[in-house]
């Protein structure tokens, strides 16, 4: 079990006494101590998501441009990480977060150009991004065929049309951090529970003892493909706007399409380790 957080008022408890604060720090160092023990790769999987948003051209104009700045800056390397390390939750988050983000940049300037555009695209980013929303817009539903011609490339490979793989993907992301009906939690909470007794909040630790560590690996393998999910679908839908908008190279063009076969081996051998774990269990 990980550390019990405790509170101090200002004016109470002898001088050194332990805060919050640093409750928090011991926490963060023994989930980064589990991570680095058991599933490093997971730290490279988000140091690639990162490396691709942050090798996107800036190409001023383009609502996407703007999209990848604001997710850049809010989730950059070092948030994104300690968001794993100290809130689980908060990872799920920001790979939704930027996915819906970068749906809305695609949109934005695909199908609702014009003087309207920025506005609308603050006012989504503003208010939350509902994935849902946008598949059920004309916008979208208009744009649903041009994808699919951009990304025809890849349905060999992942076994469905590119933009209801990006739905799922979306979904996927969504899903632990949904709130269960008449459970009052979601898929993650529930696999805290069962893994370290503790729900994802603030205080979720992966510290583990003798018995435990099989549950912890199959916890951080999950969230491993998780993440090289979101990055497929990422570069997937930054490749569809390059290619539709022209507004990049075809150097810049190529560089995606790269990422997004690099992704697309890493996600297959991720969940071939996840397949492993399964029948090793």
């Amino acid at each position: 079990m990980g550390p019990e957080l405790r509170w101090r008022d200002e004016g109470e408890g002898a001088e050194g006494a332990p805060t919050l604060c640093d409750d928090l720090d011991d926490l963060c160092r023994l989930n980064e101590r589990a991570i680095m023990a058991l599933r490093p790769e997971l730290l490279d999987a988000l140091d690639a998501m990162m490396e691709d948003l942050l090798g996107v051209p800036d190409v001023k104009g383009y609502a996407m441009s703007d999209v990848v700045d604001a997710v850049v800056s809010t989730y950059g390397y070092e948030s994104i990480r300690s968001a794993l390390r100290c809130s689980l939750p908060s990872l799920y988050l920001g790979l939704r977060l930027t996915l819906g983000s970068l749906l809305v940049g695609l949109v934005a300037d695909l199908a609702v150009r014009g003087p309207a555009a920025e506005a609308r695209l603050r006012r989504a980013l503003e208010e939350g991004v509902s994935f849902r929303d946008l598949a059920r817009g004309e916008a979208y539903r208009g744009l649903r065929g041009r994808l699919n011609e951009a990304l025809g490339w890849l349905r060999g490979e992942l076994g469905a049309e590119p933009v209801d793989f990006i739905y799922r993907a979306y979904a996927t992301l969504s899903r632990p951090i949904q709130v269960a009906p008449g459970r009052g939690k979601g898929a993650l909470a529930e696999a805290m529970d069962d893994v370290v007794g503790l729900p994802p909040s603030i205080g979720s630790c992966l510290d583990y003892g003798e018995g435990e560590e099989g549950a912890i690996k199959d916890l951080l393998r999950r969230m491993h493909v998780t993440v090289d999910l979101a990055r497929l679908s990422n570069v997937m839908v930054l490749y569809a706007w390059g290619y539709l908008t022209e507004a990049v190279d075809e150097e810049a063009l190529e560089s995606l399409r790269e990422s997004i076969e690099e992704a697309l081996n890493d996600l297959r051998d991720a969940r071939g380790s996840e397949d492993e774990g399964a029948e090793a269990a």
